[in-house]
């Protein structure tokens, strides 16, 4: 455990520092985002999908969040819960206010409407074809995932660029896997028990 941790430290240096780059060399990512994976979210068939509010250089999802609005999909953002190690997500229409959250977070107010998502459209640092993911180091998302699998079938879907592919991501036990991956190029599922292989 204690090498991974370190191994995980090491990594996100180099990963920020490549998202960084990606961020300023990838033209219409988040337009080409949309392109390839508005058609294919819907194969899924699900009627709620969770989002994020970008941070930083995060691959923006904010276009193709208003685009499933727009066709009549539940939207929703995370929001941390002061104290706990997992998220909640909250109902989002396009100009809803947002206010500031932890870790430069930006969330819905409490009284926003509560829903629980079928599918997770998640940030990263990095990720493997094995379904790996390097976030920040906080876990919120890895126990969010655990407790909404043991309620119910949830598809994970990491949002990146491309070139944020790594050789392999170390994993621990409490870690969870993505089923899908979905960049500027296109989307593919990364675990074998994902139905089909890749959408283009």
């Amino acid at each position: 455990m204690p090498y991974i941790k370190a191994k995980k430290s090491q990594l996100r240096l180099n990963a920020k520092a490549k998202r960084a780059h990606l961020f300023q060399n990838v033209d219409s990512a988040p337009e080409n985002l949309i392109k390839k994976s508005f058609k294919n979210l819907q194969k899924f068939g699900a009627s709620n999908i969770a989002g994020y509010w970008p941070i930083a250089d995060e691959l923006d999802v904010r276009p193709l969040m208003r685009k499933l609005s727009f066709e009549g999909v539940t939207v929703s953002l995370p929001a941390v819960i002061p104290g706990e190690k997992k998220l909640v997500f909250r109902v989002w229409v396009e100009g809803t206010p947002l206010q500031r959250g932890p870790y430069g977070t930006w969330q819905l107010a409490e009284n926003t409407l509560l829903n629980e998502p079928d599918v997770l459209l998640i940030p990263l640092l990095a990720f493997d074809s094995k379904g790996g993911r390097l976030g920040y180091g906080g876990g919120f998302y890895d126990q969010t995932v655990s407790a909404l699998r043991k309620q119910k079938e949830i598809i994970s879907v990491g949002i990146a660029y491309s070139g944020q592919e790594i050789t392999e991501v170390p994993m621990c036990m409490k870690d969870q896997r993505l089923d899908w991956i979905a960049t500027e190029l296109g989307m593919r599922g990364l675990r074998a028990q994902c139905m089909g292989g890749s959408f283009s």
